[in-house]
């Protein structure tokens, strides 16, 4: 089907001053602030759309009642958006935006989008340089610190549904999704949107209601360090921890997730398998969301505070040439 990433994800709100916060706290670039309706954009130019809750038209709420409204999907051409909205129209409705833009819902109850991929695509760049036994690739230079992240464009999303059956069956059969792995019994099926590509850009878990709603939304950053810096920026603007750091042993991702007033949780992420043709997919019998994480991020429980590096503060301040007082036992 040609896919290009997730084109844009968008949100109801009836906090748009919240939602504003949230998401240049987030990183992401403010692309338009209107009265009704915000547009952030990732690094590779991918959009978060918030709109005011009472907005005409826009996709109701799922059965948890959280915010997410609909996710679109970018492809890379015309013919691809006309092959699918051909395909959706012949059991389900189907709407066309004067842009071109095929809206419809899948069968949980997601309402989906599908239109010409309007952004950047991935460029081959030298990536993180690192230093281990035999690979010295960084020389001279000192390792990245980064003060905030900045999303490079969302990698996948995930809901929570009834049956992940079902949702495996559509995606793979309608919308020519791959499958990645599996949790047996139907726990949980990751898919991705091409034979080449991430581990999985969709991921669907059982849903311990029987409702269906979004679980998280997935941003990747460069590397750890900005795992690191990301999280800890954002905990430091006042937002919430939902689990991580950590590492997952499926995908092989570093990962940080955290509450998202919206609904659901999103996540830095970075490091992900990359697979092909040449990937078996595996049925896991057991749960392997972490090979290791941090319940609540790196404070451990205790507020932002914690979080202060005061020898690294000392020392961009003898940098700048600033007078610092250490304090006892405090080394720079």
């Amino acid at each position: 089907m040609e896919y290009t990433g997730i084109d844009a994800v968008v949100f109801g709100a009836d906090d748009l001053k919240l939602a504003r916060r949230l998401f240049t706290d987030w990183g992401l670039r403010k692309v338009s602030d209107r009265r009704k309706e915000l547009v952030f954009a990732t690094r590779i130019g991918s959009e978060v759309i918030v709109r005011a809750a009472d907005t005409p038209g826009l996709p109701p709420r799922l059965e948890e009642g959280s915010q997410f409204r609909e996710v679109i999907f970018g492809l890379a051409n015309r013919k691809a958006v006309d092959a699918i909205a051909e395909n959706l129209a012949a059991d389900r409705a189907v709407q066309v935006d004067p842009d071109g833009t095929v809206h419809s819902v899948d069968d949980n109850g997601i309402a989906i989008g599908f239109r010409v991929w309007r952004h950047g695509l991935e460029k081959a760049e030298d990536g993180t340089a690192w230093n281990g036994p035999g690979h010295r690739g960084r020389l001279n230079t000192v390792g990245p610190v980064y003060e905030a992240a900045q999303p490079f464009k969302m990698g996948h999303i995930v809901f929570s549904v009834p049956d992940t059956r079902v949702a495996e069956a559509f995606y793979r059969k309608r919308l020519g999704f791959f499958l990645s792995d599996r949790y047996v019994g139907g726990a949980g099926v990751f898919l991705r949107w091409a034979e080449r590509s991430e581990h999985h850009n969709l991921f669907f878990a059982k849903s311990r209601t029987g409702k269906v709603d979004l679980h998280h939304i997935a941003f990747e950053v460069r590397d750890i360090h900005e795992v690191f810096g990301g999280g800890k920026a954002f905990v430091e603007r006042g937002w919430k921890t939902e689990i991580g750091p950590g590492r997952h042993p499926i995908s092989s991702a570093y990962f940080w997730y955290f509450k998202n007033p919206l609904g659901g949780a999103i996540e830095y992420f970075c490091d992900p398998d990359h697979v092909d043709a040449g990937w078996t997919p595996n049925n896991y019998r057991v749960n392997r969301f972490s090979e290791w994480h941090l319940a609540d991020g790196l404070g451990s429980g205790t507020d932002a505070s914690a979080l202060a590096r005061p020898s690294l503060a000392a020392a961009r301040a003898i940098e700048q040439g600033t007078p610092v007082k250490l304090k006892r036992d405090q080394t720079v």
